[in-house]
């Protein structure tokens, strides 16, 4: 056990109700290997994590349930997986459904002893803050970011209905009645405190940046040169925050300095519509390839880029994306849009990360020429970065010390 992190006494019960931890990528860092760092360390008294599913998720993976189990039990980590039944866009009278999944939430709750309860996103807070009228818990809002607002960008719920501001009600409890509330940046806990939390700390998302290495050092001392430049993009192309377009404006500026460059893109999410928009677009799509991968592939996959392409499509907040951490612990410089505000882009351009770019300015691709030439310089920036600041292992400590702190 790490002398300076002392036990917690009381057990930890980490909710997540209609995320998928066993398939979707962000979860496989965020949730399924930060617990495991939370167990490897050695200092709670128990993990639970209780995750509700739909039952059609339930079905697929029965298979690969046992093993997960069995993998997450290793590292200290109780694995209950409920079904729900309960739709993916709510109505504002079904979302009143979701109080009776804070039956079986009580029961696990109140059996495995587990009275800090750590809830991501807004329904499973939810449930938390139910259970926490029947049972002494301390609760932990981590909503990951304004979901009411990202289900109206989303074009799932209207500006103004009743499921808005329904949520947005809710939302506000769930903040002002939480014991902390997480924010994925500094801006929004600033937010949170102003709205009225009680306590509210800055968490950004980071990787396993340990999964990275094996390969990447051999791939680094290649360098780069400048007829083998690739763009990679991570990440869904089916909402308002991963624009194809905006992928394909970047990939044409780039293809202005680098006229073999390639653009990789690597999402679950059909590429039809995406190849139609980058097409439409002016983008060479001979030069152009969609891969989908599992999140435990995710370190090999990415190897190979030499630029790893950022930004932000909606004007809310500034981000602090998974695959920043995910990119600089691959080794993989950044190109970050204009668009991106904030901490995340300070670091970058103090730190040397990468460089800010706008589409509309041709010139400004012409930095990335010196990083190609020094490519493996600026790589070792990244990695060294990443593995000071952006593992999970401070994620761990960080929720740890919060958990701490209510006993």
């Amino acid at each position: 056990m790490h002398r300076s992190l002392k036990p917690v006494q009381k057990g930890l019960l980490y909710l997540t109700y209609h995320e998928n931890v066993l398939r979707t990528g962000i979860l496989h860092t965020q949730v399924v290997r930060m617990l495991q760092k939370l167990g490897e360390l050695g200092s709670l008294k128990k993990i639970v994590l209780l995750s509700f599913l739909s039952p059609q998720s339930l079905w697929k993976d029965r298979q690969r349930i046992p093993q997960f189990k069995q993998t997450m039990a290793e590292s200290g980590v109780t694995v209950v997986l409920l079904p729900m039944l309960f739709p993916a866009k709510w109505s504002y009278p079904a979302s009143l459904l979701i109080f009776l999944w804070a039956v079986p939430t009580y029961f696990v709750a109140l059996f495995t002893g587990c009275r800090i309860v750590h809830s991501r996103g807004y329904p499973a807070a939810l449930l938390a803050r139910t259970v926490s009228h029947f049972l002494d818990l301390r609760t932990v809002f981590d909503p990951r970011g304004p979901y009411p607002d990202e289900m109206v960008m989303n074009s799932i719920w209207e500006k103004g209905s009743y499921t808005e501001l329904f949520w947005k009600s809710f939302e506000s409890m769930l903040i002002s009645n939480s014991d902390a509330v997480i924010g994925v940046t500094s801006e929004f806990r600033d937010e949170f405190l102003h709205r009225g939390a009680k306590r509210s700390i800055f968490v950004p998302n980071r990787t396993d940046v340990s999964a990275f290495g094996e390969g990447r050092e051999a791939f680094r001392l290649q360098g780069q040169s400048r007829d083998g430049v690739e763009m990679l993009f991570i990440g869904e192309l089916h909402s308002v925050w991963n624009d194809p377009g905006l992928v394909g404006r970047h990939f044409i500026g780039l293809s202005r300095q680098f006229p073999e460059a390639r653009l990789r893109l690597i999402t679950t999410a059909n590429p039809q519509k995406a190849l139609e928009t980058l097409e439409s677009g002016g983008v060479d799509i001979t030069r152009v390839t969609f891969e989908s991968r599992r999140p435990a592939e995710m370190p090999f996959a990415m190897q190979g880029a030499t630029f790893g392409l950022i930004f932000r499509a909606v004007n809310i907040h500034s981000l602090w994306s998974v695959k920043i951490a995910e990119y600089l612990a691959a080794g993989i410089p950044l190109i970050v849009d204009k668009t991106m505000v904030g901490l995340p882009v300070k670091i970058i351009r103090e730190k040397l990360l990468g460089v800010v770019i706008d589409p509309d300015n041709p010139a400004d691709y012409e930095q990335l020429d010196q990083i190609v030439k020094d490519w493996p310089e600026w790589s070792e920036r990244c990695v060294r970065y990443a593995e000071r600041r952006l593992d999970l292992r401070s994620t761990a400590r960080q929720h740890l010390r919060l958990y701490r702190s209510f006993t």
